[in-house]
């Protein structure tokens, strides 16, 4: 198995995770576990770039700004992935789940759950892409 691979892999368990601590929290309305799906999500969404530029020779990001510079430079040669909008999707990931959700606490459980939905998304495409 190639390393990007493992990289995807581990970003759809991490979902997996992400999608249990969403269901328990709104059984439970516990408001920490639902900030802590969140931060699952977005870091389901780091995995997912990171395995996307581990596919395209390019070490993993060492840091939030090395990820959307790396993805950066990929859109502007790979038509594919700039038309899936993968550093638009990364930086609403990343306001909606990591500082709204995560930070903020500021979203409820119909928000979250939208928010995790595009992560899935995100999982289908970068799926495509990889293959």
């Amino acid at each position: 198995m190639q390393f990007h691979e493992l990289i995807f892999r581990e970003a759809e368990e991490v979902f997996r995770k992400a999608m249990e601590e969403y269901h328990e929290a709104a059984r439970e309305r516990d408001r920490i576990k639902l900030r802590d799906a969140c931060e699952k999500g977005w870091l389901a969404t780091v995995k997912l770039i990171d395995a996307l530029l581990v596919s395209r020779g390019y070490k993993p990001a060492e840091s939030h700004s090395d990820r959307r510079n790396k993805l950066w430079e990929i859109q502007k040669i790979d038509e594919k992935i700039s038309k899936l909008e993968f550093y638009d999707r990364l930086g609403a990931r990343s306001y909606w789940l990591h500082v709204q959700g995560f930070y903020e606490g500021s979203l409820d459980e119909n928000a979250v759950i939208v928010e995790l939905m595009k992560v899935k998304e995100l999982i289908e495409d970068v799926k495509q892409i990889l293959v």
